[in-house]
């Protein structure tokens, strides 16, 4: 792996630099008469008359804080006047005329530069006019502005089948590269935000961060008529810049576990004061400060390396070697373009290694993102995995839970039931056998009134017994369970019964024991119509109700022609008290209406809200219809 990266790194520096080599095959001009105009203060010591200068020339380098214009004056010799001739620069700025032979052949930009002219950076290539001199008199004239990086790079000249490989060659590496550069890191940072806005975790908002402020260094090489005007031009990228190196600092710091180190901190208060920085290199301008600047960005980038080397160097995780790697190299590369920049005289025309180093860099912190989310789905995954294990294991627990109570449910109702029939068979048939009892062992006591004892007896037990048989909430089947065990008793004591029940609606919220108790509040009631009555005529009637606000009810009446009774007298009774007791532990309401010839009973009983299922009435016992007269 490192062994790759330094040889990509080799072919880069070898394709960057390649135009020198080149340009020994041609003629090379690398020394000019000079001669400057300056505007604003500037060195005594300065001559104002032409001199020798050697190329490249810096003007941030030579002339300081002071804007101005410089003329550079060189012979060019022609081999071949015949063959078409051309000049290529490979970088000029900010504005610039060219001439030759005393007549101006180029022009870019104003003088002194406009707000938007630099085209400092890009390769400029000139085909000179056709003349039959050996010696052409080549006159480049500079305009340039303070902290702007103008000059003027060494004069290439030759044949124009030399010179536009060349020319095509460098624009290629300084347009075409910075674009393909810019892209990269623009795309890279975009994903790194949206995976910060995702999940959160500040080392990819370093790393977002800090991939879109070096794209927006970059794109710089890439505009001679910049988008916005000096000195915000120079302000913009140059922030970017200075902000962009601490912040992916701070990323590396915090893939390796050191995020929240003092060094970490410190550089996040680099990236913090990165615009302060550049607003005053730029625009006061202090030429000092930015020297200084990357000075401390580069002693803080090293113990970043130092931090970042050691934990790869203990650590036996992919992502933290590969990135030890990335960072020293970029490092090493900013190391080597600071250093050419502070002390090389060609320091205006080479090509900074960082500018190439960087893709790799990129795309190596790109595929550490990459490994970590990875990483982090495969744990998701196996998150996943496990949870969907531990939620079976839970959902077969709560089954078996489940199935426990449904067990247990099923026995405490079969010992509710139980309990239910052992009282009524207690409190019901046990009290009426009790009575027989004594009623047998006293003396002269008629058989007949033994025997209708006895048939109350067995008529409770079967109604008990029909009560246990599903009929849950189907008032009418529980209707029709009291009148066919009935029907034959009031036949026997001549009473003709009128039934008249209409479809009515299941009580959803009735048990075995609501029925039961409806049957036997009736049993009461037709008990005491054969007992007292002295009815020759009796009639049910069941309907189903509905009332105000969506409110529905169920009324059953039984009403008989008999002698009546006292109404209020009754109360103290042990009948009418009985089915006032039932009716209450239906939730319905009980009134009774008496007079000689009619006598009323009417239970009232309140419908649950929820929509129900409709159900037609049980059919009759005995075989007979509904509507029929029971003889």
């Amino acid at each position: 792996m490192l062994g790759l990266r330094l040889l990509a790194l080799l072919v880069l520096v070898l394709l960057g630099t390649g135009w020198s080599f080149r340009a020994q095959a041609v003629t090379l001009v690398e020394q000019a008469q000079l001669t400057l105009t300056l505007h604003g203060p500037h060195s005594p010591a300065q001559p104002p008359e032409p001199h020798a200068v050697q190329l490249p020339y810096n003007w941030d380098q030579r002339q300081g804080a002071v804007d101005g214009e410089a003329a550079f004056s060189f012979d060019v010799p022609v081999a071949d006047a015949s063959v078409p001739q051309a000049l290529f620069v490979p970088r000029i700025g900010n504005s610039f005329r060219v001439l030759v032979d005393g007549h101006e052949l180029a022009r870019f930009g104003t003088f002194p530069p406009g707000p938007y002219d630099d085209a400092s950076f890009t390769p400029q290539y000139f085909a000179l006019p056709v003349s039959s001199a050996a010696v052409r008199r080549v006159e480049i004239v500079v305009a340039a502005q303070a902290a702007r990086q103008g000059g003027l790079s060494p004069v290439v000249a030759g044949t124009e089948a030399e010179l536009q490989p060349m020319y095509e060659n460098a624009l290629f590496w300084q347009i075409s590269g910075g674009r393909f550069i810019a892209i990269v890191s623009g795309v890279l940072g975009a994903l790194s935000l949206l995976v910060w806005l995702r999940q959160r975790e500040s080392l990819y908002l370093y790393y977002g961060l800090g991939e879109l402020f070096w794209s927006v260094q970059t794109a710089r090489v890439l505009f001679t008529h910049a988008p916005l005007p000096w000195p915000w031009w120079g302000v913009v990228p140059l922030a970017a810049f200075q902000a962009a190196v601490p912040l992916l600092c701070r990323f590396a710091l915090s893939v390796v576990g050191k995020g929240d180190t003092r060094l970490a901190r410190f550089l996040g208060l680099l990236a913090l004061f990165a615009p302060v920085t550049a607003t005053l290199g730029i625009t006061v301008p202090l030429l000092w400060l930015m020297p200084a600047w990357n000075l401390l960005c580069f002693t803080a980038g090293l113990g970043m390396v130092v931090m970042v080397v050691r934990v790869a160097v203990r650590s036996s995780v992919l992502e933290h070697r590969v990135l030890g790697v990335a960072v020293v190299l970029v490092v090493l590369s900013a190391a080597r373009d600071n250093w050419v920049m502070r002390t090389s005289p060609d320091a205006y025309a080479v090509v900074p290694w960082i500018r190439f180093a960087w893709v790799g860099f990129a795309i190596s912190l790109a595929w550490v993102i990459a490994e970590r989310i990875r990483k982090d789905v495969r744990a998701v995954a196996q998150m996943n995995a496990s949870l969907e294990a531990e939620l079976a294991e839970r959902n077969a627990a709560l089954e078996a839970v489940f199935a426990r109570e449904r067990e247990g449910e099923k026995a405490r109702g079969a010992l509710e039931e139980r309990q239910r029939l052992t009282q009524d068979l207690h409190d019901g048939l046990g009290g009426q056998l009790v009575g027989l009892l004594q009623m047998a062992q006293q003396p002269g006591t008629a058989m007949n009134d033994v025997a209708l004892h006895l048939r109350d007896a067995v008529d409770q037990l079967k109604l008990t017994v029909d009560a246990m048989h599903g009929c849950e909430g189907d008032v009418a089947s529980a209707l029709g369970s009291v009148r066919y065990r009935l029907g034959p008793r009031l036949q026997a004591a001549g009473i003709d019964l009128r039934w008249d029940v209409g479809s009515l609606p299941t009580m959803t919220s009735w048990t075995a024991r609501e029925s039961h108790q409806l049957q036997m509040l009736l049993f009461e009631a037709f008990g005491n119509l054969v007992a007292h009555a002295h009815a020759t005529q009796a009639s049910l009637s069941a309907r189903l109700v509905e009332g105000a606000a969506e409110e529905r009810a169920i009324d059953i009446e039984l009403s008989d022609n008999g002698r009546g009774f006292d109404a209020q007298a009754a109360f103290a009774g042990k009948g009418l008290a009985n089915m006032r007791t039932r009716a209450v532990a239906l939730g319905g309401t009980f009134t009774v209406r008496s007079q000689p010839g009619e006598t009323s009973l009417l239970l009232h009983l309140p419908v649950p809200a929820a929509p129900m299922a409709r159900n037609e009435p049980a059919a009759p016992g005995l075989g007979q219809p509904a509507n029929a007269t029971l003889r």
